[in-house]
């Protein structure tokens, strides 16, 4: 029945990539199954990670010493108490002991002001604008698993487990593009490190509904994050954890109404654009945030948004925003991408972004989604707003920037951008999805549970096939987002399941 066999078979190798290392380190065979034709998934687009407990990397001048304790407690309190204690104890101190294994294998760490901690795959640009900073991090681990024996299968997506007496013994593969089916013996476990939900629908609607709602678009998460790790999971009886839990950023265009994409990457032209710290409104034409806030704070902005009325904002410039983007950088968002970037040719991936970051917004522009007029009673029609009620709004915020000074918000002087000249532009934005965070339950060596609570043999789940990281009904707290959590859990997944006896 078998065509391939191994102690342990991961199925994703995006943060799956350091699991899989860690057991080939550990003397398992391991078998690597990845649906997409290359490894990294949404982890090779990734920023960057936390510190923790890590003592083999470089510090941020002035940063206190690490406390276990104090770090636990801020990610219980932030996930409103909702979180598993030992499973986020679990991970923030396998976050550390990660971060240091992977430089005992090579991994050049660079700390930032933050205290997280970047692994630039091209030294030769210290300012890693543009691509992504974890990506030295996935290589050096891909390379060190293939050194260690293991096997890799690309353009091939596992559709079921294979369960035999209640244990997970292998899965069930199909190969593109032959589309032949093949069945893969796992003889310690499987572990299932495929991501999330984002780009499925109906499953948003169901678990994570104020996603559903306050999502303009999927910023971070691959267009493969569709689940079906997770309803395979819960075909063998898993159990879920995490409810209605996701991350994400500020600036998510709702491309709907024009049947626009529903995925635009972060650092595309457009988002950033969107991100800006331009005039934001809500439905009433009023404002209702502090657009200055530091990069550290980006996370309540979005929230901010999804709880206007109909989970919405709207995002205001005039004709001069290709001049003024460049005042926005204190923003958390990163400069637009330009052609004239350092090593653009070795780390750029035009599927994802253009560029130059102005053809993303001609883009927009040219389908609807960011609108535009000659007058501001025009532009408040075009969205929907009424349009009295919008030019007041739009005279009212000229008259802070003319004066220097916003005594609603105390937005910086240099965020004080008027909308003046036309045309005027405005675009309509919910949350800009980063990942979901529900996913199927797991104990603290993310063994997958059962209704019952009980441990289904030989299966595995990492974040954010596994939920519960972020609590329930939580918006991306530490536990998950700062620890990296793909890579810290699959680390973990792969460590345990290397111990077990085949």
């Amino acid at each position: 029945m078998w065509d391939e066999q191994a102690d342990i078979v991961v199925v994703g190798l995006g943060g799956g990539v350091i699991g899989t290392a860690k057991a080939a380190q550990m003397g398992s065979s391991v078998i690597a199954v990845e649906k997409m034709p290359q490894v990294g998934g949404a982890t090779w687009h990734a920023g960057a990670l936390m510190v923790f407990g890590a003592k083999k990397v470089p510090r941020a001048a002035g940063s206190p010493p690490f406390n276990l304790e104090e770090a636990v407690r801020k990610a219980v309190e932030q996930s409103g108490y909702t979180v598993n204690e030992a499973l986020t104890r679990a991970t923030i101190i396998k976050c550390g002991e990660m971060v240091d294994w992977l430089a005992d294998i090579g991994v050049e760490w660079t700390t930032n002001p933050f205290g997280t901690v970047y692994s630039p795959a091209f030294k030769q640009d210290p300012d890693h604008r543009g691509h992504a900073a974890l990506r030295g991090a996935i290589n050096a681990a891909y390379e060190f698993m293939n050194k260690k024996g293991g096997k890799t299968i690309l353009n091939t997506k596992v559709v079921a487990l294979v369960m035999d007496k209640g244990r997970i013994v292998g899965v069930k593969a199909i190969r593109s593009p032959e589309n032949t089916t093949i069945f893969i013996k796992a003889n310690k476990a499987v572990i299932l490190s495929a991501g999330g939900f984002s780009h499925n629908k109906n499953m948003l609607k169901k678990y994570v509904p104020t996603a559903y709602k306050g999502v303009g678009s999927v910023s971070m998460a691959l267009p493969s994050d569709t689940g079906e790790c997770i309803r395979m999971g819960q075909g063998a009886g898993a159990d879920m954890s995490g409810y209605d839990s996701f991350s994400g950023f500020d600036g998510g265009i709702d491309f709907s109404e024009v049947n626009g994409p529903w995925f635009r990457f972060l650092t595309s032209g457009d988002i950033q654009l969107a991100r800006g710290a331009w005039l934001h409104l809500n439905k009433a034409c009023e404002r209702f945030m502090d657009i200055s806030s530091s990069p550290l704070q980006f996370f309540s902005r979005p929230a901010a948004i999804m709880a206007q009325p109909g989970n919405r904002a709207y995002v205001i410039f005039d004709n001069n925003y290709e001049e003024n983007i460049w005042k926005l950088k204190p923003m958390g968002s990163k400069e637009p991408i330009t052609p004239d970037l350092p090593l653009m040719k070795d780390w750029f991936d035009p599927k994802l972004a253009s560029a130059d970051w102005k053809v993303r917004v001609k883009e927009a522009i040219d389908m609807g989604a960011i609108k535009s007029s000659d007058t501001l009673e025009g532009l408040a029609v075009n969205m929907g707003l009424d349009p009295a009620r919008f030019k007041a709004a739009v005279e009212k915020w000229n008259g802070y920037c003319k004066a220097g000074a916003d005594p609603e918000f105390g937005t910086l002087p240099q965020h004080l951008i008027p909308v003046r000249d036309p045309p005027f532009y405005g675009t309509k934005i919910g949350c800009s999805m980063g990942s979901t965070s529900c996913g199927l339950r797991v104990n603290p060596n993310m063994q997958v549970l059962d209704l019952n609570q009980n441990i289904i043999p030989g299966l595995y789940a990492t974040f954010f096939t596994a939920g519960g990281g972020a609590g329930e009904v939580s918006f991306a707290p530490p536990a998950v987002w700062c620890a990296g959590g793909s890579m810290t859990t699959a680390y973990m997944a792969g460590e345990h399941a290397a111990k077990q006896n085949g």
